[in-house]
């Protein structure tokens, strides 16, 4: 029996706990109230239907087995993305080497008789300046990627490697057989030329100046012009993120476009939020985080006002640099960073993002038994709802909640009024939006709702949740059924949630 202060005791912890579980409960069903307003005079950006891309790396086809681009599961996957680009790019691509014909086997030390004398010259460049392994890239190959290409709909954005050079100087040898290959196979392709140019010096020990690069993509104008590419887009320089202890990045850009800007139609450079070795559960859902984009982007384009006629790509971007980080890159702790990329470089007039990648590594879309991953749903839903038209919108709710609002995808509904928003909820409570402005005020509004979260709030889950229910591959053409609310003007979200909303029957001329 107990005594009356240790009963006093017992019932004092047990109200303790009770407590503490009741704040719990009220975090979670706390739903704070936010505003959103749409402009309905102005269109901010028009993106193109490609703007969401994927990219694989080169290193991912360099044994020829890992990837089988013929593989029906693969290419239906692709094709739910189309119309995309899909880039080949990487630290590999300036290790790679083109060869019309299959070769047995190749090394430093062998090049075989019968191949081509401009192969085994290139071989000798990789070989001489150790930028090893190198890759050779065989015509069947060639052919078997141009052909997936084209059965899913993927525009190819190919980099040349740049680091055969004489001195000074990109030897255009294999460069022309490469291209003398493709057009005699009608394969449509745009074209870059070298990885990162300003890290040249840490990964190969060997830099390429701003103003070399700029007269190497004269030389590749002028060679795509002559070859039958003179519709091709011509990509670069590819410099990887400003940051502040690295203002290189930003010179070497700024310098490339003085003196290249006349050869170029796109001004690109790769983004990353974290370091994969280090970053951690929290740091994927820290809006500090989130904001490192925007800081960058107005960065690169303060830096590069003057061209700012030429477009803006991120032709490589993901969660974390360095393969992406386990269990985090590729489940849905990275979906909230992914979705908010998409809203805020479109935002930015960023017209394409090619996210890093769509197989291979710790931050692909598909994992190596061609299952979706988590941020390929999100890419897919984004495709079947999202139109081109970007809005501007002011949402008066935290740092935690971050909303994007274009009009809808006409190929989903033929409303002209009709209006796609999109949302983050980084916090561990509910969210409700109340949609502002007389355009979205009354009760004629319909919306269609998808709400993606995750099972028992496990953000480090790989199958995610749409309206409650889990999400599994079953077919090529993925049905997604909205949860449809009738007369209402509000958009509620569960903790830890992202979610797409089809507004319907607005007064907003906006989107005709």
């Amino acid at each position: 029996m107990l005594s009356n202060k240790h009963l006093v005791t017992v019932c004092a912890t047990a109200f303790a706990c009770n407590m503490t579980l009741l704040v719990i409960i009220a975090l979670y069903n706390a739903q704070d109230k936010c505003f959103i307003t749409i402009d309905q005079q102005n269109v901010a950006v028009n993106i193109p239907d490609t703007y969401l891309s994927v990219g694989i790396d080169v290193s991912e086809i360099q044994d020829y087995h890992t990837v089988d681009f013929s593989n029906k599961q693969f290419k239906n996957l692709a094709s739910a993305l189309s119309p995309a680009r899909i880039r080949l790019g990487g630290t590999m691509s300036d290790r790679l080497i083109f060869s019309p014909d299959d070769i047995p086997s190749v090394s430093c030390n062998h090049c075989p008789y019968n191949t081509v004398k401009a192969f085994c010259s290139s071989l000798k460049k990789v070989c001489r300046h150790k930028f090893l392994p190198f890759f050779v890239m065989t015509g069947p190959k060639w052919i078997e990627i141009n052909n997936f290409c084209k059965d899913t709909g993927l525009q190819l954005m190919f980099p040349l490697n740049v680091l055969l050079r004489d001195d000074h100087e990109w030897n255009l040898q294999n460069a022309m057989e490469l291209i003398k290959f493709s057009k005699s196979n009608k394969f449509d392709i745009d074209w870059q030329l070298g990885n990162e140019p300003n890290s040249f010096r840490h990964v190969f020990n060997r830099s390429v100046n701003p103003h070399d690069l700029a007269q190497d993509f004269k030389k590749l104008r002028k060679l795509l012009n002559q070859s039958g590419y003179e519709d091709s887009l011509l990509i670069g320089p590819d410099t990887t993120r400003p940051q502040e202890r690295q203002p290189y990045c930003l010179k070497y850009m700024v310098e490339f476009l003085g003196n290249a800007s006349q050869y170029v139609n796109v001004r690109s450079w790769h983004q990353y939020y974290l370091n994969s070795r280090t970053a951690k559960l929290e740091d994927f859902w820290d809006p500090d985080t989130f904001d490192l984009l925007d800081t960058q982007i107005q960065t690169m384009k303060r830096h590069t006002q003057e061209y700012e006629y030429i477009p803006m790509w991120l032709t490589e971007t993901s969660s974390s640099y360095g393969g992406g980080a386990p269990g985090l890159s590729n489940s849905y702790a990275g979906t909230p960073l992914w979705l908010d990329k998409l809203g805020l470089a479109a935002r930015n007039n960023i017209t394409t993002v090619v996210r890093q990648s769509f197989y291979g590594g710790n931050y692909s879309l598909i994992d190596k038994n061609l299952q979706p991953l988590p941020d390929w749903w999100v890419s897919v839903l984004y495709k079947k709802l999202v139109g081109n038209k970007v809005l501007r919108i002011n949402c008066h709710c935290s740092r935690y909640q971050r909303v994007y609002a274009h009009c809808a995808n006409r190929k989903y509904t033929n409303d002209t009024t009709a209006i796609t928003i999109y949302a983050v909820n980084l916090e561990m409570k509910k969210m409700k939006f109340l949609l502002n402005g007389t355009a979205l005020s009354g009760n004629h509004l319909n919306i269609d709702e998808y709400v993606i979260s995750a099972p028992h709030n496990d953000r480090f889950t790989k199958v995610i949740l749409l309206n409650g229910q889990p999400l599994y591959y079953e077919s090529s053409t993925p049905d997604f059924d909205p949860h449809q609310r009738v007369n209402d003007n509000h958009i509620r979200m569960p903790p830890y949630s992202v979610g797409f909303w089809v507004v319907k029957n607005t007064s907003l001329t906006i989107c005709d």
